[in-house]
């Protein structure tokens, strides 16, 4: 078995029917000869219905296998990604992952901000990004007049009230994936994409995955360019990635359960919802009713969370959330892209941001949640990526795999130079196996404990460290700037 060429069947058997699938949609969005649907929240074989739950004629005839690759929970997972994603550009690295800044931040939009989760940082970027020209639209979960209340569903959105319509999170699962058909058939070109880190994740792969794997040798080259452009096509449309901290979410049964029949609260009624350590249910008449957040977990959570090890979005250019503060978001710049979008969102003066340093029990917080996720999954061996010891993935060795399961095949090198070139679609075709650079550690982390004693936490880093918005000064330092122009 080799890890770089998954299959349907190895999809079908070793992640849903194990119940670890996380639902995004992606290998349904991805397919490329209608095989799966997406029905009661999972991939379903449809197309033969007589055939096995796991079976693919186009897999186990000519080949094909999107679906597999894009899979965020079959390897390469998130954490098998770094390398591929980062590569050297990686300053520093910590347990929620690569970062280049990382700060507290609020819109100045007070219409934002009455709506918003905490800091109205993602509906505030989105916003500015649309007038300015940067995106055409945005994928973003949202209850639409056609929803039941507390009920959002993916929504392609391409106007400044349909943005702030979108803004909050109700924490039930929403396959934002899906969405980007709309954004296809509306030939959207410079969509951004909102979504939790399991979302991500095959998103990156979409982009990340070497295409080789679509060779085989009953295939024609008209077969690997339809399957080449639903591997690609989707993620070449995202011009920005934005990512949601999260560590689980809840069945719509917390929803119907407990705040409805339970509480007595009509869903109608709710304003909007936020988990701060216990569980907020804000009402349209201004009231506020709570309760412990272990209820929600222990009754409601979704078991396919716990096979999730990332709390942060570590694959996205910009990774947002409200832990551990009020009236805040999180923000940790991921990518240079990530750090150019926010240059310009910050220079448009419609954003206040502090030092994360100013924020320790956000920091703190962040770190304890992100490493304890991280250890949570539980170890299955075989293709799901959680084994100990697995390497990162490297589109070279993928390349390889791929050229060596078509040794013997009878097609001339003429025909497989024709394929690999369909295949590849003019992108730089990998030439080694490249090997990368960690990111700096956090300065003062104090490492792992010894065993038995309990592990203390780093501090937050400087601005000169990253712990601040790239460009960023002392106010007092600012305002000497000013006053002396």
């Amino acid at each position: 078995m080799t890890l770089h060429h998954p299959s349907l069947k190895d999809m079908m058997n070793d992640v849903v029917a194990a119940g670890t699938c996380c639902e995004c949609g992606s290998c349904v969005l991805v397919c490329p000869h209608n095989v799966i649907e997406y029905i009661g929240g999972k991939p379903k074989q449809t197309a033969k219905a007589a055939a096995p739950f796991d079976y693919c004629g186009i897999s186990e005839g000519i080949g094909c296998d999107v679906c597999a690759a894009v899979c965020p929970r079959l390897w390469p997972r998130e954490i098998h990604l770094k390398d591929a994603a980062f590569q050297d550009r990686r300053p520093w690295e910590d347990i929620f992952g690569v970062y280049r800044h990382i700060f507290a931040a609020r819109t100045r939009d007070a219409g934002i901000m009455e709506r918003a989760q905490d800091g109205g940082i993602v509906t505030a970027l989105l916003a500015w990004a649309l007038e300015s020209g940067r995106i055409d639209g945005a994928v973003v979960s949202a209850v639409g007049e056609d929803d039941p209340p507390c009920a959002p569903s993916p929504k392609v959105v391409t106007t400044q009230e349909a943005i702030r319509a979108s803004a909050g999170s109700w924490y039930t699962y929403c396959p934002n994936n899906l969405a980007l058909k709309e954004a296809a058939e509306r030939d959207l070109k410079k969509v951004a994409f909102v979504g939790v880190p399991c979302q991500i994740t095959p998103l990156r792969k979409m982009e990340l995955i070497d295409p080789a794997f679509l060779l085989s040798p009953k295939k024609r080259p008209q077969h690997i360019g339809k399957q080449r452009g639903f591997l690609r096509g989707f993620s070449d449309r995202v011009a920005l990635q934005i990512g949601l901290f999260c560590t689980e979410v809840f069945t719509f049964g917390l929803m119907t359960g407990k705040i409805e029949k339970g509480l007595g609260i009509p869903l109608a009624d709710v304003a909007k919802f936020n988990v701060k350590g216990e569980v907020l249910v804000h009402k349209k008449d201004g009231s506020l009713v709570t309760f412990p957040l272990e209820e929600a977990m222990r009754d409601y959570q979704r078991p396919e969370c716990r096979h999730c090890a990332d709390f942060s979005a570590e694959l996205a250019d910009i990774a947002c959330g409200g832990v551990g503060t009020r009236g805040w978001t999180i923000v940790v710049l991921r990518t240079q892209r990530g750090v150019d979008v926010w240059r310009a969102f910050e220079a448009a003066g419609g954003v206040e941001t502090m030092p994360i340093r100013e924020n320790r029990r956000a920091w703190n917080i962040l770190q304890i949640l992100a490493r304890r996720q991280r250890g949570r999954v539980p170890i299955r061996e075989g293709r799901s990526g959680t084994s100990a010891g697995l390497p990162q993935y490297n589109p070279r060795e993928g390349a390889d795999s791929a050229l060596a399961r078509m040794a013997g095949s009878g097609k001339s090198a003429g025909e497989t130079e024709a394929c690999l070139a369909t295949a590849y679609g003019g992108e730089e075709r990998p030439v080694r196996v490249a090997g990368y650079m960690a990111g700096q550690p956090i300065p003062g982390d104090p490492g792992e404990p010894p065993p038995g004693e309990k592990r203390k936490l780093p501090p937050p880093p400087s601005p000169e460290q990253g712990g601040a918005p790239p460009g960023w000064r002392p106010p007092e330092a600012a305002g000497e700037k000013e006053g002396a122009g």
